[in-house]
């Protein structure tokens, strides 16, 4: 792999890894000292084992596995969400890339995301009939508004439900990327 994909993401994986690798390509990839395994929890119970590729550095990747139990063989998700994370989509979008320029790559179609404050706050939906529907059919990500303010905006889009960009509340205050996903081909 040439070195000018290091940091891309693309819908076959993030900078070196790939969906075809299962865990030992991944540990001859970036080498075994660079792999370890965690647990993924969800909803505060634990879900099953993931493997975390440059644990604590920017470049950190997380790898969720289809499989539950070793030996792991097919990823099911790629994950970051480091702030300072180098990883990028070739039409820019990263960790920080705010809810505007998206739906602005998105040739102005409003984006669909859950509702903050609450297990599954600001995660992404869909595209809708916008253009990057069919550019980035593997996008996943989880939003987070950059506000403390409990207005009536702010209100409009809190809670479990699902609730679009172009909602009053993200003209007054700003969102951001703080997870990206991406899933082969978009199936979850």
């Amino acid at each position: 792999m040439n070195d000018q994909n290091d940091s891309h993401i693309t819908c076959w994986g993030i900078g070196p890894l790939e969906f075809g690798d299962d865990l030992e390509t991944i540990a001859e990839k970036v080498g075994k000292e660079n792999v370890s395994t965690d647990s993924l929890f969800l909803e505060g119970d634990f879900d099953r084992l993931i493997t975390k590729v440059w644990k604590g550095t920017p470049k950190e990747i997380t790898i969720i596995w289809k499989e539950v139990k070793p030996p792991f063989k097919t990823v099911s998700t790629f994950e970051i969400a480091q702030e300072d994370s180098p990883y990028k989509f070739d039409n820019g979008i990263g960790i920080g890339t705010g809810i505007k320029e998206i739906v602005a790559l998105n040739g102005g179609e409003p984006i669909k995301l859950y509702g903050f404050g609450w297990d599954y706050g600001g995660t992404f939906i869909d595209f809708g009939k916008g253009k990057l529907k069919g550019d980035l059919p593997c996008f996943g990500g989880v939003f987070q508004l950059q506000t403390e303010a409990a207005d009536a905006e702010v209100q409009q889009v809190m809670g479990d439900q699902e609730i679009y960009s172009n909602a009053p509340a993200f003209s007054k205050y700003k969102a951001v990327l703080t997870v990206i996903r991406i899933s082969e081909k978009g199936a979850e």
